[in-house]
């Protein structure tokens, strides 16, 4: 016998079991004998109505010269000695009804560990999902930095654009200044070759004037010499 259950079965053994009744009725139960008998009358020349099991609940109604007046659960009323009747039912009832809250309190606690066992499981799962929950967040705040930078990118794009546009139009401004003094250069240029080219003919004009003048007067010195 387990240690809980001899518990329960002291406190049974201890607990009074007392129902009052209207009409000052109160109940008692036959003895721890096997069985009674219930007559018509106070006496055992009396007609036996009945035979009561032992542990059974009798209403009493009154009691006289050894025999007390009762009514069974079924409502036969008779007489029955009293000294086969005591107030608390028997140890083999108390011992029964002490098996029975045993046994109803183990199918409770197996109920109670199952639930328990539900529970712990549960508080795994949850734990696991609150880890992965835990671990998609920080994949989430890296996507959603990586976003943000994204994000950022066109507005810096938009800056180095309008940079580029800048620096192109500076670009064009400076080809067309270099365009210009090109052909101010070029222009420059082919002026001069013009004037060099006027001056060298006219100068092979003067020296071409200039030149049978200076033959002819060395022919007469040489004339003059001879």
């Amino acid at each position: 016998m387990s240690k809980l259950l001899k518990i329960i079965i002291v406190v049974i053994l201890l607990t009074p079991f007392f129902s009052l009744l209207a009409e000052a009725k109160k109940t008692q139960y036959v003895s721890d004998e096997l069985v009674i008998n219930m007559r018509s009358g106070k006496g055992t020349g009396f007609k036996i109505i009945k035979i009561i099991k032992s542990g059974t609940p009798l209403t009493i109604l009154n009691s006289d010269t050894g025999y007390t007046h009762a009514v069974t659960p079924g409502g036969v009323q008779g007489w029955v000695l009293s000294r086969f009747l005591i107030d608390q039912p028997v140890a083999r009832d108390k011992l029964a009804k002490a098996q029975k809250d045993v046994a109803e309190m183990k199918v409770k606690y197996n109920s109670m560990s199952n639930e328990l066992n539900t529970l712990k499981s549960e508080q795994e799962i949850l734990s696991r999902s609150e880890k992965n929950l835990l671990q998609n967040k920080d994949v989430l705040n890296t996507e959603l930095t990586k976003l943000k930078k994204i994000a950022a990118r066109p507005m810096q794009l938009e800056s180095e654009n309008d940079q580029l546009r800048n620096d192109l139009v500076k670009i064009e401004t400076e080809m067309r200044l270099l365009k210009q003094e090109y052909q101010t250069l070029e222009d420059n240029t082919q002026r001069d070759w013009f004037m060099t080219g006027a001056g060298v003919l006219f100068g092979g004009m003067i020296l071409g004037l200039i030149f049978p003048k200076l033959r002819s007067g060395q022919r007469k010195a040489n004339w003059n010499r001879l």
